[in-house]
């Protein structure tokens, strides 16, 4: 990943990595948790608006996109020519001293509180404060359109009966309250109460009156006009129109009170409601239930949950009124149960991060007509339900990460209805950067024709599921960010698209001649086009898709290639750059591919070099590639390519000229370019069919015939070709492994990737580095010992393989047949490193001495349709071939097939139909039963061929026992066998009898031919006997008897030949006796019990061993089995071997070489003083670091090989070496031009520590031997040990002794590597996993000394033991911020005389990028991570980024201030 996409991937949350741990020095270090790049909160969106400062992300501007406050912020935010408005002309600014008034409670339950004036243009209210707490119906909030205002009463009204209806100048309101009573009536002439006839008092209606606050709960004033209320006025007294005076026929009179008969003292009532601000309030309690407010201050990211409805949780359901302009910044910003939204025309603008946060937002409702112009930055940030959005025509502004982290935000159409000139209608003028990032189901994106802005790309950054992005405009166009402005990058884009669900099949779409299209040909971008059709009025696909490609190596357009296919996948034109020689067509091309290559398509281009065609190309029509006479590689990624006629008849140029730079066709001799195929070798691949036809030439007619060669690619890169002589496709080349390297040349091998080049070239250099060895690598040596001939390749080139093992001397290889016809004479013949071989195809016949000393040769299968094998076919391949299993379709074997493979006992078949083994006797079969003996193997272990194993075979094949020199009689007389064949017995130096059948009736010539034999037993009708048979024998003829009946022919050829005679068949017994051990008697005796006759040939019975004490029963000696004399056998005891049960651990070095052996008890461990001294591996550019595997708690054999870590260009070794005893006491790596750690030095009887040499305190810049120089106790100088010459690590030129090593493994952490005892290493635990922390060190031996188990680094004391420590991690508890702190205080009690009491000297460790200074009076804050000096002298604070190479710097900074043993810090 670049620079540029590291910075830019930042997620929005940062998260706290585990502490350091927890260091104690002199007195209080504390190491504190510093916050790293991290996972993303699910709901901590406040936290993340911090995130969104644009400086790191984009420049030079802060934002591109967002409704500055004023002009003063736009200034500071924008650049200069953002026409976007700023929000104090869209949304007003509340003065501070303005009134703020509230609802009565709705019948919804809300209440709002809102500032009411004129207002940019208008008298309008706006919403500044609203009750979250309240219960809604149905979770449904409507903006009211309109809202009457109140406020808390003032003066002795009191606030018991709540808020009062308030005046547009924020006065409250009254009303007169009128009450009907009745009054006695006065009789005017007496004064005196009037009295109707009957006595009663006369009454008359009258009404009285008093001044009320108009209270909500009040209903008796709701009914008056607007200027019937009253209001408090100084000087003025409002006259009641109903209740009368106290003088007759005047009314009451009310002082302080006026009638609001001026709108300024008027009720606001239904007054619209236009804007939610973008200010909050301050509330302020006035003790009896009511509250006034007053503007407290903007709401930004630093207190977005002030917004006015931001965080409520009770709204499901939003309706906003046509009479709302405009919502404000962060207003309903973490509405999380927020899940629908329906906006009425009259709205404006929606405010920076108005909706951000609302998680559970599915769908936004907006008019497509309507007045919204500015939806402001984040407005809609992380609505991560959100599918769809209409946005309207009237939008002409939408701010940066407006839609951002809407995961589910599937398509955006920014294009409205077409109207009648086929354009649409659209005000879009200005996106910001990143607006749909994160999107990751946004499938498209299309703009309007009126929309002509360059938008960067990091507008759909993380969009993983784009498959376009529309444009009707001539002028729109895509902008990338360079790494150096840190930003995101087109390369970034598509790398995020090539893999699923995309796969690389996005694509721009745009009109022909526009700056989209432009930027698609410069940046290789897909590209489809569309087209303003006239008929129709409407944008519509012109069904073409095109895509330009860039060769790396040619720069400009003469490097450029388009291709233009349609929607039937049909290359419909393809322009190649006229400087393009390797030429990879691309796939996909947008959406679709390239299934066909028309006839010429790139015929005579003399450029062309290499071509690689994709899988998705399913056939090349004819001459497609006829005259690229410099075309020397085909790629192949589909072997069912249909190729048409001449399609590379690449030397046959029928252009009309040749390019300036080309020199021409060779017109005589062979063709200058040869042709390669690049693909699968299989009979169903159809290039390869191509390849390997006769009628497929490459050459003209001028030249000499040439055939294709083909390759079969990474990593077996086999290379076959037609060979017309033998008319088959023939081997003619694979990889020595030796010569690997080779393949890392890109000239030779253009047809290789980058990163198998890279491969092939370190391949080897990895072999014994397992944690370096990468697929690829193990792949290429695997394909060069395993060597794999596919189906499809008939013949092996003469001497190929011997060829082969020329240069691959010592390298044992495997070679598995999938394909070959029949393996012929030389193919394999003399390879002395072929060790298996396997048959798994139609190999027919496998010739006469094929495999003939093959010495190496192990292991033979055959499982596949093999016919034949050939006489001798595996001749003497020595004692190695022990294991063969042949295929049951064999039909025919020649001659002893196994001739001289002298350890081999028995041929496995798969099936038995018509060959089988029997005691290592090979037989031919007939319907299950023998009918033929092919060979007797000369690895059988029984003397002595019976007569019924033979039994029913009726011919003998030649030579079917020679060379069976351990044989002592042959016995066929069950067998039907007419004519003993020539060499059947020879070259059998062990052989004493041969008894053949009364069907024997011939023997042919040299049947004996360097035979020991002595007697030879036959019937009378053997007549018939070769002058030769008996050529060459091994002994006189009158020392060997022939038995047959008297007065036979063959008695007196025997006679007449010198033979001794017999007439009687040889039964012969010997008798067996037994000597065992006798405890009691403290000897062997014989076992008289035991004593048997036994007849020749046949095994005795043996008794069962009495046993020795301390001893074990090995065998009988001689053995007892097949009898062939007299024998006394003798039971073998052995004293118990100690090691016979354990296990054997092998030690490996990393180029194979055994270092040593060690026998172990299972369950147990390897003694320390039994382990290999490691100081003496040495590797060039590598140190030890110990071995691949536990070594205790072995329950089984095997093999442990050295592991080694890879010193990089800034690592140097250093040896620190006792002067004295000449040891190698601790060894360690550092960075170049840093400063070596001091450690203890080893106490050495009689001598003092004096000093270092070299200096140790130097920084050093190569390998470096540090000596510890000692003076002898009561010298004065003379008695001084000084180093011996030294050439650095490894060139010790003293003759001292090395120091024993010890080994110190270090899971899940680092520092394992070989230590003296004594010395420290350190240990650093690795890196924790996410939602991980370091918890403890677990060490084994338990008693070894370690500074400090629950520090991620530390340091151990190395004991005269091998060591195992191991890293322990727990889960995190909690999630969020968190920051761990531990403190701590101790006195260092080291005397190293490197610390000097009282020292203000800062000690100083520098390795890679971190340095870490430490100083007892106070830290210098030069070239630390982070530090604060707290206190005094003695305390003092560190803060360091956690990890593990940081970790480590802290404690060897420690080490160089305080000495090596820095266990004392706690």
């Amino acid at each position: 990943m670049t620079k540029g996409t590291r910075k830019t991937n930042r997620r929005l949350k940062k998260t706290v990595r585990k502490t350091l741990g927890t260091l104690f020095l002199i007195s209080a270090i504390v190491v504190a948790a510093i916050p790293t790049e991290g996972l993303r909160a699910a709901d901590d969106t406040a936290t993340q608006a911090a995130e969104h400062t644009h400086q790191t992300t984009h420049s030079p501007s802060k934002y591109k996109v967002t409704i500055p406050k004023d002009a003063s912020e736009k200034a500071s935010l924008l650049s200069g020519s953002s026409t976007i408005p700023t929000m104090n002309t869209l949304i007003p600014e509340i003065p501070a001293d303005a009134k703020i008034y509230t609802t009565e409670t709705n019948g919804d339950g809300t209440t709002y509180q809102f500032s009411y004036g004129y207002y940019l243009g208008s008298w309008c209210a706006v919403i500044l404060g609203y009750n979250k707490n309240t219960t809604l119906t149905d979770n449904v909030l409507d903006i009211p359109n309109t809202v009457n205002a109140y406020i808390q009463p003032t003066g002795n009204e009191g606030t018991v009966n709540g808020y009062v209806a308030a005046s547009k100048s924020g006065e409250p309101l009254y009303y007169e309250s009128v009450k009907e009573i009745q009054v006695d009536v006065i009789d005017p002439e007496t004064g005196n109460v009037k009295l109707d006839e009957e006595g009663n008092k006369v009454t008359e209606t009258s009404y009285t009156g008093t001044i009320l606050p108009c209270y909500t709960t009040d209903d008796a004033w709701k009914k008056l006009e607007l200027n019937q209320f009253l209001y408090k006025s100084d000087g003025s007294t409002y006259t009641s129109s109903v209740v009368p005076g106290d003088v007759k026929g005047t009314f009451k009179k009310y002082s302080g009170y006026a009638q609001t008969t001026s709108t300024e003292h008027q009720w606001i009532k239904d007054q619209a409601v236009k804007y939610i601000g973008n200010q909050y309030l301050e509330a302020t309690p006035t003790g009896n239930g009511t509250y006034t407010w007053k503007v407290k201050d903007f709401v930004t990211k630093d207190n977005p949950l002030n917004g006015i409805f931001a965080g409520a949780s009770n709204i499901a359901t939003l309706n906003i009124g046509e009479q709302l302009i405009g919502v404000g910044n962060y207003a309903f910003y973490g509405c999380n149960g927020l899940n629908s939204i329906s906006f009425g025309n009259g709205l404006t603008v929606i405010g920076n991060w108005a909706f951000a946060g609302c998680g559970s937002m599915k769908e936004i409702n907006v008019p497509a007509i309507s007045n919204l112009a500015q939806i402001g930055d984040h407005a809609f940030y992380r609505c991560n339900s959100l599918t769809d959005v209409n946005i309207p025509i009237s939008v002409s502004y939408i701010g940066d990460y407006a839609f951002a982290e809407c995961r589910y935000l599937y398509q955006v159409e920014m294009c409205n209805p077409e109207v009648e000139n086929g354009t649409s209608a659209s005000s879009l003028k200005e996106m910001g950067w990143n607006v749909f990032e994160n999107c990751e189901t946004l499938y498209s994106l299309t703009f309007p024709d009126s929309y002509n802005e360059t938008i960067g790309i990091s507008l759909v950054k993380g969009c993983k599921n784009l498959h376009f992005i529309a444009s009707r405009s001539a002028k729109f166009s895509v902008a990338e960010g360079t790494q150096d402005d840190n930003v995101y990058c087109f390369d970034c884009f598509k790398s995020m698209l090539s893999g699923e669900p995309v796969n690389g099949t996005f694509y721009f779409e745009g009109i022909d001649v526009s700056a989209l299209h432009t930027l698609c040909q410069k940046n290789c971008f897909a590209f489809s086009y569309i087209y303003h059709n006239p008929q129709t009025g409407a944008f519509e696909k012109l069904d073409r898709y095109e895509l330009t490609v860039q060769d790396p190596k040619v720069a400009g357009e003469n490097g450029r290639s388009t291709y233009v296919v349609n929607s039937s996948n049909e290359l419909i034109s393809c322009n190649v750059g006229v400087g393009v020689s390797t030429l990879d067509i691309p796939d996909p091309i947008g959406p679709y591919h390239i299934y066909n290559i028309g006839a010429n398509t790139f015929a005579n281009n003399c450029n062309l070099k290499l071509v690689s065609l994709p899988a998705s190309v399913q056939s090349v029509g004819d001459g497609a590639f006829k005259g690229c006479h410099n075309l020397a590689y085909v790629i192949f990624n589909n072997r069912d390519i249909r190729i048409g006629q001449n399609a590379f008849k690449t030397q046959e140029f029928t252009g009309a000229a040749h390019r300036s730079n080309c020199g021409g066709v060779n017109t005589n001799g062979k063709p200058a370019v040869g042709l390669t195929f690049v693909g699968e070798i299989s009979p169903q691949s159809q290039p390869y069919a191509y390849a390997m036809a006769s009628t497929n030439n490459y050459n003209n007619g001028s030249q000499t015939v040439s055939y294709i060669t083909y390759n079969s690619g990474w990593p077996d890169n086999l290379v076959v070709q037609y060979n017309a002589d033998k008319g088959v496709s023939e081997l003619i080349d694979f990889p020595a492994y030796t010569k690997l390297v080779d393949y890392s040349n890109a000239t030779n091998y253009p047809y290789l990737t980058e990163a198998q080049i890279a491969a092939a070239k370190d391949a080897l250099n990895n072999v014994g580095n397992p944690e370096k060895l990468t697929e690829d690598q193990q792949a290429f040596i695997n394909s060069a010992l395993n060597i794999n001939i596919p189906e499809g390749i008939q013949a092996i080139k003469d001497g190929l393989f011997a060829e082969k093992e020329k240069q691959d001397a010592s390298v044992k290889k495997t070679v598995s047949l999938y394909g070959v016809d029949n393996i012929e004479e030389k193919d394999f013949q003399g390879l002395q490193n072929l060790t298996t071989l396997n048959i798994y195809g139609n190999t027919a016949t496998i010739a006469k001495e094929a495999f003939k000393d093959c010495a190496g040769l192990q292991k033979v299968y055959i499982s596949g349709n093999t016919q034949s094998i050939g006489d001798y076919a595996f001749a003497d391949c020595g004692d190695t071939l022990t294991d063969v299993t042949l295929s049951g379709t064999i039909t025919t074997m020649g001659r002893i097939p196994f001739k001289g493979c002298t350890k081999l006992g028995t041929v496995k078949f798969t099936d038995t139909g018509n060959f089988s083994c029997d005691n290592g006797i090979i037989y031919g079969m007939n319907n299950g039963a023998k009918s033929s003996l092919v060979e007797c193997l000369e690895g059988r272990d029984s003397m002595y061929v019976k007569a019924s194993e033979t039994a029913g075979v009726t011919t003998l094949a030649p030579e079917a026992f020679r060379y069976c020199r351990k044989l002592r009689e042959i016995d066929l007389t069950d067998t039907a066998i007419a004519t003993v064949p020539e060499f059947a017995f020879a070259d059998t130096d062990s052989l004493r009898t041969v008894k053949l059948p009364s069907s024997c009736t011939a023997l042919s010539t040299e049947v004996f031919s360097n035979s020991d034999v002595d007697r030879i037993e036959a019937s009378q009708y053997l007549n018939m006997i070769n002058p030769n048979a008996f050529k060459d024998i091994n002994k006189p003829h009158d020392e060997i008897v022939i038995c047959c009946p008297k007065e036979s022919w063959l008695y007196e050829y025997a006679t007449q030949n010198n033979f001794k005679t017999d007439d009687t068949p040889l039964i012969e017994y010997f008798t067996v006796t037994f000597r065992d051990w006798n405890e009691e008697l403290g000897k062997y005796v014989e076992v008289t019990e035991a004593e048997q006759t036994v007849r020749g040939g046949e095994d005795a019975v043996p008794p069962t061993p009495a046993g020795k004490t301390g001893e074990t029963f090995q065998y009988w000696d001689p053995d007892y089995r097949e009898i062939s004399g007299d024998t006394q056998c003798v039971a073998i005891y052995s004293k118990d071997d100690p090691d016979a049960t354990k296990l054997t651990v092998t030690f490996q070095d990393w180029d194979g070489t055994v270092i040593k052996e060690i026998k172990v008890s299972s369950g147990g461990s390897i003694a320390d003083a039994d382990l290999p001294n490691t100081s003496n591996l040495v590797r060039d550019g590598y140190i030890f670091i110990g071995w691949d595997r536990p070594l205790t708690n072995i329950t089984e054999s095997f093999t442990t090989m050295a592991q080694y870590k890879a010193l990089s260009e800034d690592d140097i070794v250093v040896r620190y070496i006792n002067s004295v005893t000449k040891e190698v006491f601790y060894q360690t790596t550092i960075k170049k031009g840093t400063v070596a750690p001091s450690i203890q030095t080893p106490t050495v009887s009689g001598y003092t520590f004096k000093e270092w040499l070299p200096d140790i305190a130097t920084a050093i810049t190569e390998n470096t031997d540090f000596y510890a120089v000692y003076e002898a106790n009561g010298s004065n100088n003379g008695g001084t040990a000084s180093p011996g010459a030294s050439t650095g690590p490894g060139g010790n030129n003293n003759n001292g002794t090395t120091a024993k090593m010890y080994t110190l493994t270090v899971k899940n952490g680092s520092g394992s590597g070989s230590y003296v005892a004594g010395s420290q290493p350190i240990i650093v635990a690795n890196d924790p996993a996410a939602n991980q922390q370091f918890s403890s060190w677990s060490i084994d031996p338990s008693n070894t000394k370690i500074a400090s188990k629950v520090l991620s680094a530390t340091v151990i004391t190395m004991p005269e033991a091998n060591v195992t420590v191991t890293a322990n991690y727990t889960a995190k508890s909690g999630s969020g911020r968190k920051t761990s702190t531990s403190t701590g205080s101790g006195n260092s009690t080291n005397s190293n005389s490197n610390r000097r009491p009282g020292s203000t000297t800062t000690g100083t460790v520098s390795g890679g990028r971190t340095t870490v200074v430490i100083d007892k009076n106070g830290l210098s804050n030069t070239g630390v991570v982070s530090a604060t000096v707290n206190g005094s002298s003695d305390n003092f604070v560190i803060k360091i980024t956690e990890s593990a190479a940081a970790s480590e710097e802290v404690v060897k900074a420690l080490m160089a201030e305080y000495g090596s043993d820095i266990s004392a810090i706690k």
